[in-house]
């Protein structure tokens, strides 16, 4: 069966999923990095917003949202461009994939 869907409902339903997948966060920070605020879901960071240039969304999440509405990197980085500029006016940020080898700079979150 195929099902006809409208763009708008189209991104209706990845703005729908990307708030599911991000919200509630709390924002933190680490004294190591003290130009980042992280978000937090859960007691895991799911996002990093560095010196306000960029975001690192964790890879679980921006492979959802990837396998999901099955995107591509540049598309995937499109809509979270979008929902980052619609939920939270943060227009301007560059949203990539986390990396396994940045891991460590998840540690030592306070406040």
């Amino acid at each position: 069966m195929k099902y006809i869907i409208t763009e708008s409902q189209y991104n209706n339903t990845i703005d729908k999923f990307i708030t599911y997948l991000l919200e509630p966060h709390e924002e933190k920070k680490t004294e190591e990095h003290p130009k980042s605020v992280f978000w937090v879901k859960n007691n895991e960071v799911i996002a990093e917003i560095e010196k306000s240039q960029y975001i690192q969304v964790s890879s679980q999440i921006w492979n959802n949202i990837t396998l999901m509405f099955s995107l591509n990197y540049s598309e995937t980085q499109q809509v979270m461009e979008e929902w980052l500029e619609e939920h939270y006016k943060l227009g301007g940020l560059i949203p990539f994939q986390q990396w396994q080898t940045i891991g460590n700079r998840w540690k030592k979150i306070t406040n």
